[in-house]
């Protein structure tokens, strides 16, 4: 069965909330056996690249302030792309909100690869001094 863009939709809403739990088993269950995850250039494959990307978004943000308005949403196939604003506190305690454009890919119900922009010169000024672990 096909599924529609309503369910596509609603599917990539639910994922970012697994997000935003940083229940990473709950996540990659959501996913593919062998998914990714591309930050503008940097694409991070397979279980442990998706792994790496949460983490660090773990250390970026403090736990239970991430949340996102969903601005706007479309469907191609098999793959959605979403304008969304995130809002956050950082590990620096300080406010985040920045805007974002999403495609998630779709393989049936399940996520296979996540591209995210966003806009870098606001998130590096924000989180100078980070290092990622």
């Amino acid at each position: 069965m096909e599924m529609d863009a309503e369910e596509r939709k609603r599917l990539t809403r639910e994922f970012f909330d697994l997000v935003a739990t940083r229940d990473v088993d709950a996540i990659l269950a959501r996913m593919t056996p062998e998914p990714a995850w591309a930050f503008f250039a940097q694409r991070r494959e397979g279980v442990e690249g998706v792994r790496s990307i949460l983490r660090a978004a773990s250390e970026l943000y403090q736990p239970g302030s991430m949340e996102r308005d969903w601005t706007g949403m479309y469907v191609d196939g098999d793959v959605v792309i979403a304008q969304t604003t995130m809002r956050a506190q950082t590990f620096k305690g300080e406010d985040y909100e920045n805007h974002y454009v999403l495609f998630v890919h779709f393989e049936g119900e399940r996520v296979a690869l996540v591209e995210e922009y966003m806009d870098t010169a606001y998130g590096n000024e924000k989180f100078s001094g980070w290092q990622e672990s």
